[in-house]
């Protein structure tokens, strides 16, 4: 299963055989197929223990004293098994004296099931969780696993006789041990205990069902089959009775309500129909399409020189006295405030889970496992206490997260934050279209494939002929409305985010709490390093900037384009805009999405002021904003939506969707933009969990350093 990709174990196989086995990996041998490929054989061997080596009364006490429950966390393993083999390969130091305590525990666990011990089997396996396996994959725990933990040791105390891991990762497959005595009261208790912080939790982790509180027998037989005949036919079986034209019966998907819902959805969060239907004309027309995103190909990209960027890394002579002093007062002041970009659902995160990134708690620090919302109040709670200020915090969200966002932070009583802290909904959203055949002609063409055997590539060019079929019947850039509503919709890139503070209220309740308000820091939720930095603040003042973004350097694995010089001119181009894909690996810095944002000169930018933000003039600002978007680059993108269809089959179809970027705004002459250079622990993004071992090592002790938890 592991070598197929699936993330699974080749434990897996001992539900084939019966009762308690002991599973040992064997070196391969010269009749086994992997001999000179790999040391081991991938199928171990299994040991069955008999009566004679654990008893029936041994087995009776693991069944009387084990609760088996099922979490209802998914998650991708995969990732964590790179990890373990990456270090058993290596031979890391910390993570092999893991390795052997925990072999030293398998001795202790055989020994205590042969001795019919369930208190210190309860022992070993809790150490074993605690020890050797966090020891070699400290991501093997979370949040949920350790809330449950918890709630039970409080409960039960000494009844509570040890907790077991059964799968990959904790959240699953896991068992708790008890006192004989209590287990039938511990079973209610977790079934109750497992909704209960399931129900809390459940837009922070992936949970892919309700939690299950199994009863449970050990098998002695091992997996088998029996053949059971019938003279009753498969139609009959299936209960597939004839339809008048002698056909079956297809099942009919009731669609009913979905229009009204999706035009609710989008007069809710702000669809503005005018620019929508602008759009669509510059799609049809090819203004707007996969192969405009791209610069012209006479473009000339060339990397920056070094006074392009000012040098804001640790020690660097540009981060002077007299610039922290500035920003020591600007805190100080009450002069600034974070925005940190929290719209996002963590598909990249949970593999396309329904989650809410901000609310994973992703890592432990300080002790405990902590959601990024909680890590960036605790970064502006520390620099608040130090400098004597209390610092706005703004969390931006979008339809995907607003309520998931507002709900958790009510429930944590928003981590006890001292400063102001507001949530800003989004109110910009997208109507995705139907492809057109150009474009999906030149994303078929420019996408590198696999040469394919014939048969293949006919089932695949036919596939494709029909998706062009499907998009000329339909309409091509006509609304994609065939589909649930939350498929229909999308969120239109991040240089909204900003806007989003206008349209919904939030700067203005900002400039009346804070009248005072020049600056905000504005960064990805997953850009953990970010805070509002006395020296880097005071550099941004001094520098006299609209708009200055922070850049690092680049590394292999960054990928999205970069700070560049095109025909001469300093800006951001992302990654769809460059003419040849390998064109970014000739640029220097990488940007990391941090900008240091001047609130009187971005309203200028757009044609409006203080004034104007506190009268509150809705189609004012709605126009000051289209027509800024207007000047701005727009990005056409095919995504891949499931649908489902009306015999219930669910199907792929390609949908177009357009967007636009914050740091397109440093291709406007009079945006005003600068560019920082700082350390990659500021500015390195935290976009997937294979992320979390590195990131550990490099950045978590750093971070730490830069919060103050409640």
């Amino acid at each position: 299963e592991w070598l197929g990709g699936s993330g699974g174990g080749w434990q897996d196989c001992g539900g084939i055989w019966p009762g308690i086995k002991l599973i040992s990996g064997v070196p391969a041998s010269a009749t086994d197929p992997e001999f000179h490929v790999s040391r081991g054989r991938l199928l171990p061997v299994h040991h069955v223990f008999g009566e004679d080596e654990i008893s029936r009364s041994a087995r009776n006490a693991l069944q009387d004293s084990v609760v088996l429950v099922h979490g209802g966390m998914t998650q991708n393993v995969g990732p964590m098994l790179e990890m373990v083999t990456e270090r058993y390969l290596l031979r890391s130091k910390r993570e092999w004296a893991g390795r052997l305590e925990a072999l030293k525990l398998l001795d202790e666990v055989v020994s205590c099931l042969k001795r019919g011990d369930m208190k210190g089997l309860g022992r070993a396996t809790t150490r074993n969780f605690r020890g050797p396996i966090q020891t070699i994959l400290p991501w093997a725990t979370n949040l949920y696993t350790e809330t449950l933990i918890e709630r039970v040791e409080e409960k039960f105390g000494d009844d509570f006789w040890g907790f077991c891991m059964f799968g990959g990762m904790s959240g699953g497959g896991m068992g708790f041990i008890f006192d004989p005595a209590r287990k039938s009261e511990a079973q209610s208790a977790l079934g109750q205990l497992m909704k209960d912080v399931k129900e809390h939790l459940h837009t922070a982790l992936p949970f892919a069902m309700d939690p299950v509180v199994y009863d449970f027998q050990i098998n002695d037989t091992g997996t088998i089959a029996e053949l059971l005949a019938s003279e009753r036919s498969l139609s009959e079986e299936q209960g597939c009775a004839p339809d008048s034209a002698g056909k079956g019966a297809s099942p009919v998907v009731d669609r009913g309500g979905a229009t009204d819902t999706l035009k609710i959805l989008l007069e809710e969060h702000g669809f503005d129909q005018a620019a929508h239907d602008g759009l669509r004309e510059d799609v049809i027309s090819g203004r707007v399409s996969l192969q405009s995103n791209r610069l012209p190909s006479t473009s000339r990209i060339d990397d920056v020189i070094s006074t392009d960027v000012v040098d804001c890394t640790a020690g660097s002579k540009d981060l002077s006295r007299e610039s922290s002093k500035v920003g020591e007062a600007a805190i100080a002041g009450g002069e600034i405030a974070v925005v940190t970009l929290a719209a996002g659902a963590a598909s990249r995160w949970t593999g396309g889970a329904g989650t809410c990134k901000a609310l994973n708690p992703f890592a432990a620090l300080g002790g405990r496992h902590r959601t990024f919302l909680e890590v960036h109040l605790a970064k502006s709670r520390k620099t608040g206490l130090s400098l004597g200020g209390e610092i706005p915090h703004v969390f931006t969200t979008s339809y995907l997260t607003h309520g998931p966002i507002s709900r958790f932070l009510d429930e944590v009583a928003s981590y006890n934050y001292e400063g102001p802290l507001f949530l800003s909904p989004g109110r910009t959203v997208g109507l995705r279209m139907i492809p057109t055949v150009r474009d999906l002609k030149f994303a078929w063409e420019e996408l590198p494939e696999q040469q394919l055997d014939p048969q293949q590539q006919k089932l695949r060019d036919s596939v494709r002929s029909g998706m062009i079929d499907w998009a000329r019947a339909t309409g091509e850039a006509q609304d994609y409305t065939d589909n649930l509503p939350a498929q229909c919709l999308y969120p239109m890139g991040h240089f909204y985010e900003v806007p989003n503070l206008l349209l919904n209220g939030t700067l203005r309740a900002l400039l009346q709490e804070r009248p005072q308000l020049k600056t905000l820091l504005v960064h990805n939720v997953d850009t953990l390093g970010a805070f509002v930095d006395p020296a880097i603040l005071g550099t941004h003042l001094k520098s006299g900037r609209g708009i200055t973004l922070e850049v690092i350097s680049r590394q292999l694995a960054d990928r999205g384009g970069g700070l560049a010089r095109v025909d001469g001119k300093v800006r951001l181009v992302e990654g769809l805009a460059m003419p040849a894909s390998h064109s970014e690996y000739g640029l220097s810095y990488f940007n990391s999405m941090t900008s240091w944002v001047d609130i009187d000169q971005y309203l200028s930018l757009l044609g409006l002021d203080r004034d104007s933000v506190l009268a509150n003039d809705q189609k004012q600002m709605q126009e000051a904003i289209r027509t800024l978007v207007k000047r701005m680059p727009t990005y056409l993108t095919l995504k891949e939506v499931k649908r489902q269809a009306e015999n219930g089959s669910p199907g792929v179809f390609p949908v177009a969707q357009v967007e636009h970027l914050w740091g397109d705004l440093t291709a406007l002459p009079d945006s005003n933009c600068g560019y920082f250079l700082v350390d990659r622990q500021r500015g390195r993004q935290l976009k997937s969990p294979a992320e979390l071992d590195e990131w550990v090592s490099q950045s978590a002790a750093h971070l730490e350093g830069l919060c103050a938890w409640s």
